[in-house]
């Protein structure tokens, strides 16, 4: 499964890219309300940055989960699948979001 297919099948499954998107947008919002007037960030960097961190933590979940299976899961988009019905992922990630704290 690719980052680009993790990240497809989490947003049609649960609101966890959400919720972290939201999360850290809102945590590099506040960091920039803090910064001097002629340091502060476009509306346009801070969604390019949160961008980033997103890709980043699908591809953190990716790596950890690939680091997890057997090689075989690893080699279909439905061993990924049902790698991850079986040991709840989604609700595991979904509790991780929810104490998630940035900053």
């Amino acid at each position: 499964m690719t980052t680009f297919e993790l990240e497809e099948y989490l947003e049609t499954h649960s609101r966890i890219v959400d919720n972290f998107r939201d999360k850290y947008a809102a945590f590099l919002n506040e960091q920039n309300a803090d910064r001097p007037t002629n340091k502060k960030w476009s509306s346009l960097r801070i969604k390019n940055e949160t961008s980033s961190a997103v890709i980043k933590f699908i591809s953190n979940i990716q790596a950890k989960l690939s680091s997890a299976m057997k090689p075989r899961q690893r080699k279909s988009y439905d061993g990924w699948v049902d790698y991850m019905e079986r040991n709840n992922v989604i609700d595991d990630l979904e509790e991780s979001m929810m104490d998630l704290e940035l900053g």
